[in-house]
């Protein structure tokens, strides 16, 4: 296995990820994607604090959002068109999509794997699975409440709104057919990943929690 240098004098966080990331999307991502996170996490000094990450079994908190757990492929028949879909891969990170219908997705991934040289397109959902069967569905009603009588929105950092099934899939499909919102569609693994499409088609927000959550866990931050 040839092994993967990356001279980290000066960088920060962002750089680390993105340069790894280049080395993922020039390489057989099945053979080195493991032993590159590896390597860069080593060099960086930050074994203790990616460990406990990865270790969590909690699922993701999107603020208002529950993720409620399902598993395999018949579990489709309880999602709606317009649902946002993740799943934690083993190497700990999460993927997210919007599901389509009829056992199918819209994510910022590659054709073979969540990276590589990703794009935003349709397919099927054992894509999206990769092998594994259990993922969650995000439920963001309870970004809203009743509270003496009148409907309340519960701290959602300034979230405008939340779209509607049917709003979020369309916004997912203008992407792919004439990009009407302007999403951007260059794929950063910090700044533009498949969280931050699969967010923004939800609440129009470009977001990714799980990476504020690993550099506040990096840096001090709860």
């Amino acid at each position: 296995m040839a092994e993967y240098k990356i001279e980290l004098n000066g960088s920060d966080l962002s750089d680390i990820v993105n340069r790894a990331a280049d080395i993922v999307k020039s390489t057989p991502i099945k053979e080195i994607v493991n032993e590159t996170v590896s390597t860069v996490i080593g060099q960086s000094g930050l074994n203790d604090k990616v460990n406990s990450i990865i270790s969590s079994e909690k699922l993701p908190n999107i603020d208002g959002a529950v993720a409620i757990p399902m598993s395999g492929e018949e579990s489709c028949e309880l999602l709606y068109e317009g649902d946002i879909i993740g799943i934690k891969r083993p190497l700990g990170y999460e993927h997210f999509a919007v599901y389509a219908g009829n056992r199918r997705v819209i994510h910022f991934a590659s054709s073979d794997g969540d990276f590589g040289d990703p794009t935003i397109h349709e397919a099927p959902i054992a894509d999206f699975l990769g092998g594994q069967q259990d993922y969650f569905v995000l439920d963001f009603s309870c970004a809203q409440v009743l509270l003496d009588g009148d409907t309340q929105t519960l701290p959602y950092d300034d979230l405008p709104r939340i779209y509607s099934a049917e709003e979020t899939l369309e916004r997912a499909k203008s992407v792919m057919h004439g990009n009407r919102y302007g999403f951007n569609k260059h794929y950063d693994l910090v700044s533009n990943n498949c969280e931050h499409f699969a967010i923004w088609c939800k609440t129009g927000q470009i977001r990714s929690y799980q990476v504020n959550r690993f550099i506040s866990s990096i840096f001090g931050g709860k």
